[in-house]
């Protein structure tokens, strides 16, 4: 860790000797004599001349690290003062003219200057020879006798470092050694005004200088100032560095954010609405008046509940009439009859692609109950299937972008099995009826690459078993030897005479079978080692591993009923669906968030139970989709798992829910909702960046130092967004006592004063406003009159006026923060 610190200037080299430009000489010598060291005055040399402000005519573009407010910000904060960061911490003051007496003690004047004009003030620096060349208002310029206390050195220092002359011997070394740690700093004193363009430039601050990048001659002494010129009202001066920038509306983060109340869910009126389900079929008569609250995919904290109408018995009729419609096309199919008039397409089963079930489960419990019997759950579910019919043609572009691959590895496998069926066929014809001797004779000229474990681990293929054996004659499985003992041979029917001429009442064992028989080998367990060895499908399965490469082959096997099967998979989207929602029906997302009030504050949680249901019928009905479009899937995929703007999935696979599991329960977090802040207000408007901590309390208050949890926004529109806190319900943060801290975006170190009136006692300098200070006609802030010091004073605060650091200290501006306690937002 580091702290800042500020000097009101850095010097290094020479110029630390220096007096203006004159440089003054000297020589010691010390002599010894006899153990005695004698150390006489020094003897003076001749005081040099350094090079000053009139000899130079700018300096590199590399010397700027930082502009603030940044170069072409379109709405910078009215209230900062425009500074200038440079890389050499001695940079503005290696040519100093002099030094001004100041409360601390003689300061070198900084021979450069920030300036700050409006745009109907000047025209932006013209281009000119050696340097551009800037023409401004004398009565818009900063008072040049007061520039000491616009100019400093930053410094950040370890955090062991706690003394000022240690810190100043550092803060030396890297001026000397030009480290990042050690900057420079020109700020321009002049108050900002609202919804203007600005010219900040860089320009030297003596009349040498102005002269010399004018390609004048010298008018005056090397100590002048550049302005005012005595009868004119204007003043030509070159411009070192310059930029251009434009400050926003009225108002800062500060008071934007202090406008923001807090509003209860139910006093906003968001979180549910009420809905007439007195007639769900529009077909056919109403059974009467009856309404249901329906919530979204955001509700007030605390209020989940089970559905409940206002006419229970309405429910019941409703509830059993859609399990009949649900379940009729399914009904049907079992009972296999011609009536005409049982309903053969029905209301969708939600899910049914992912579970396979066919009719609703009995179960209340289940999630499949509670999202085809339940109205706002199957309004859920029909929003994400909305979603595709409206977007089907993008969505499935989407998809097929992702298939490539798997459809040539689709066409492979189709062809490996139709090769594997038609050669089953051939071997069912040709091979079945062999027995084992005549099996091996046919398999003779590839044995040699049939490896079996009745070879044992010396012999390993059918071949070298063969001709490792006495017991087989060499030869035997040859084709020729194979013709020579065919069974009708003319060698077979004299071995079958006999001696008397008369055939023998049984045929003799082919030779190889006997040798076979001879060697101990299991005949039949060879037989069937064998059949399997070249079995069409195994080798179909070999041949289509190398050339379709995935880690789907591990689930598949030879005992399969389709082992070469296509490739089933399914696209995935990582879009999260949360925004597309918000975007196009705000009001089934967070009923009533068109009605809330500017500078609101409200706390929400997620429902588990509304994202879990519009994802399923989200998936159902694109899987859907996919299947019409001959894309390869068994609808079983979850293309959407995303609804809000996470790293990770909300939701796994849907066919891996347990069936018996509440509807809630299936998203990651559990059936416990998030924390969700909504934010509506012109801070966000005018401050896009504008960071949500969650931060743990110690003792009922912040922490001085803190870091967060930060949320993750989601933007509804300009001014309105939701801040979305994962892994943090409300229980937790009871528990934990959790505040929603709101942090000003800050690019960098920022200087100036708040706006507004001045508060008649401050407890700090970060209550100064610009009301409690000073300013000139031209709007730039003058030393003389002091504001009123923070009470109670303490010996380390920074005095008005008295150095450069101390007016660094004032003016430096803190991130604003703005905190909000979770348990009095949650009511407790």
């Amino acid at each position: 860790m580091s702290t800042r610190w500020f000097f009101s200037s850095a010097q290094v080299g020479a110029g630390a000797s220096a007096t203006g430009q004159a440089l003054p000489t000297s020589v010691r010598f010390n002599r010894d004599i006899e153990g005695r060291r004698e150390e006489p005055s020094p003897v003076m040399g001749p005081t040099l001349s350094l090079a000053g402000p009139g000899e130079v005519f700018g300096f590199d573009r590399s010397m700027v690290l930082r502009e603030e407010p940044p170069p072409g910000t379109p709405d910078a904060a009215e209230n900062v003062l425009a500074t200038v960061e440079l890389a050499h911490a001695d940079l503005p003051w290696l040519l100093s003219p002099g030094t001004a007496p100041t409360g601390s003690g003689p300061t070198p004047q900084p021979w450069v200057v920030l300036i700050v004009l409006a745009e109907d003030e000047a025209a932006a620096p013209r281009e000119s020879r050696p340097l551009p060349v800037l023409t401004a208002p004398v009565a818009a310029l900063p008072p040049l006798a007061e520039r000491w206390a616009w100019a400093h050195v930053e410094a950040r220092l370890p955090d062991t470092v706690t003394d000022v002359p240690g810190a100043r011997r550092l803060v030396e070394q890297g001026a000397r050694n030009h480290s990042a740690d050690v900057v420079a700093r020109l700020m321009c004193p002049r108050r900002l005004l609202p919804n203007r363009g600005w010219i900040a430039a860089v320009v030297p601050a003596t009349a040498a200088g102005r002269d010399a990048g004018l390609r004048v001659t010298p008018a005056g002494a090397a100590t002048a100032d550049a302005w005012p010129i005595p009868g004119r009202d204007t003043v030509d001066l070159p411009v070192y560095h310059w930029w251009t920038f434009r400050t926003g509306q009225a108002d800062t983060f500060e008071e934007l954010a202090r406008r923001l109340r807090f509003r209860s869910a139910a006093e906003a009126g968001l979180g549910s609405r009420i809905i007439d389900v007195g007639k769900p079929w529009p077909a056919e008569d109403s059974p009467g008046p009856a309404t249901v609250p329906m919530d979204g995919a955001l509700r007030a904290p605390g209020t989940a509940a089970p559905e409940t109408w206002s006419d229970p018995a309405a429910q019941e009729r409703f509830r059993g009439l859609v399990r009949e419609r649900v379940d009729a096309p399914a009904r049907q199919r079992e009972e296999a009859v011609d009536d005409q008039d049982i309903v053969a397409v029905g209301p969708p089963l939600y899910g049914s692609h992912h579970t396979g079930e066919q009719t609703v489960p009995a179960e209340p419990e289940s999630w499949l109950s509670t999202l085809n019997l339940e109205v706002r759950r199957r309004v859920a579910a029909a929003l994400g299937t909305r979603y595709v019919q409206l977007e089907q043609e993008f969505l499935m572009a989407r998809a097929w972008e992702q298939v490539g691959e798997i459809r040539q590895a689709n066409r492979l496998l189709a062809a490996g099995e139709l090769a594997a069926a038609a050669a089953e066929r051939a071997q069912h014809k040709h091979l079945d009826a062999l027995g084992v001797a005549d099996l091996v004779t046919v398999m003779a000229p590839v044995s040699g690459r049939v490896p079996l474990a009745a070879a044992g681990p010396e012999a390993k293929t059918l071949s070298a078993m063969l001709v490792a054996s006495d017991k087989v004659p060499t030869g035997a499985a040859s084709t020729s030897f194979a013709r020579l003992t065919r069974a009708g041979g003319a060698l077979a029917r004299r071995a079958q005479r006999g001696v008397d001429g008369e055939a023998p009442d049984e045929r003799p064992d082919p030779v190889l079978l006997r040798g076979l028989q001879d060697m101990g080998m299991d005949v039949e367990g060879l037989s069937g080692e064998l059949r399997d060895r070249i079995s069409p499908t195994r080798l179909q399965i070999l041949r289509m591993t190398d050339r379709v490469p995935g880690d789907f082959w591990a689930q598949r096997t030879q005992d399969d009923a389709r082992p070469l099967r296509p490739i089933m998979a399914h696209p995935k989207f990582t879009v999260p669906i949360a925004e597309e929602l918000l975007a196009r029906w705000p009001e089934w997302a967070l009923p009533g968030i068109s009605a809330l009030p500017p500078d609101s504050v409200t706390l929400l949680e997620t429902n588990p139970e509304f994202i879990a249901a519009l994802l399923v019928g989200l998936n159902h009905e694109f899987n859907r989709e996919l299947l019409w479009r001959e894309f390869p899937t068994d609808q079983r995929g979850t293309p959407f798992a995303r609804f809000w703007p996470s790293d990770d999935a909300d939701v796994e696979e849907i066919a891996l829910w347990p069936r018996e599991a509440p509807l809630g329960s299936q998203l990651r977090t559990g059936g416990a909702g998030n924390l969700v802040l909504l934010v509506r207000g012109e801070l966000l408007h005018r401050f896009p960046g504008t960071a949500l901590l969650a931060v743990r309390g110690v003792a009922g208050k912040l922490p001085e130092a803190f870091d967060g949890v930060p949320a993750t926004p989601l933007a509804l529109d300009e001014s309105t967004v939701l801040y979305l806190f994962s892994g943090l319900d409300a229980e937790r943060a009871r528990a934990e006592d959790f505040f929603f801290v709101f942090r000003e975006p800050m690019r960098g170190t920022q200087f100036g004063f708040d706006t507004g009136a001045q508060p008649a006692q401050m407890e700090s300098w970060a209550d100064l406003t610009w009301d409690g200070v000073q300013v000139a006609g031209g709007a730039s802030v003058l030393l003389g009159r002091a504001p009123a010091t923070p009470a109670p004073p303490s010996p380390d605060l920074a005095v008005w006026g008295r150095d450069a650091a101390d007016m660094a200290r004032i003016a430096f501006q803190r991130p604003f923060q703005l905190a909000f306690r979770a348990t009095t937002l949650l009511g407790g």
